[in-house]
């Protein structure tokens, strides 16, 4: 029963027992085999069980490796999807290469998908963040110009000020390349439509 569940599902049960590697109880459960199927169906090596060996070991337990291998292939299966190769990539998940046979190639393809994908959704953000600042400093500067009567001073604002313009106008160019034109930068949606799929992502 246990390893026909979906792979949500056991990345779920996953998630309730901790960020340890493996807890005392679930040691002294001793489900090796369904353990096998949660970790395969996460994408996990098989050089774990040695990581479950070593905390068990610990609490005087011992791991029983074959059940858990037998259960990990299964997992593996789940794991190992064309779709799920791309949701990973999407996530930013690292792969720790546990696909193989035929369908290893196609995982891949999909992981390298999304994970481009996922890059530029990363450095997109990352210009939102800077432009933002930007604008914040660029404010900043406006209030102090207009405050201060001293010669020195309003010259090392104006320097700043046209270093920040330039930068400004730098990051909207690149903005640009996404579709966003100008200060009037957001949008409803994160990407204009057809983004991903015009292909503009690998640069």
């Amino acid at each position: 029963m246990f390893a026909k569940l979906s792979v949500p599902l056991l990345i779920f049960a996953f998630v309730l027992s901790g960020c340890a590697v493996i807890s005392e109880d679930e040691c002294r459960a001793g489900l090796w085999y369904e353990r096998g199927v949660q970790d395969g169906a996460r994408g996990r090596s098989q050089s774990l069980v040695n990581d479950l060996a070593q905390e068990c070991q610990s609490y005087e337990i011992y791991v029983d490796n074959e059940a858990w291998l037998r259960g990990h292939e299964e997992g593996v299966e789940q794991f190992c999807t064309p779709d799920n190769g791309y949701q990973q990539g999407r996530r930013g998940q690292k792969y720790e290469g546990v696909c193989t046979g035929p369908t290893a190639d196609i995982f891949v393809q999909n992981y390298q998908r999304g994970l481009a994908e996922y890059r530029v959704e990363q450095h997109y953000r990352n210009l939102l963040w800077r432009r933002d600042n930007l604008e914040r400093e660029l404010y900043s500067l406006h209030y102090a110009l207009r405050h201060t009567d001293n010669d020195g001073q309003r010259r090392s604002l104006h320097f700043q000020h046209s270093r920040l313009e330039w930068e400004l106008r730098l990051l909207d160019m690149e903005l640009h390349r996404y579709g966003l034109f100008g200060p009037h930068y957001y949008t409803p949606g994160l990407y204009p439509r057809g983004f991903f799929s015009s292909g503009f992502f690998y640069w």
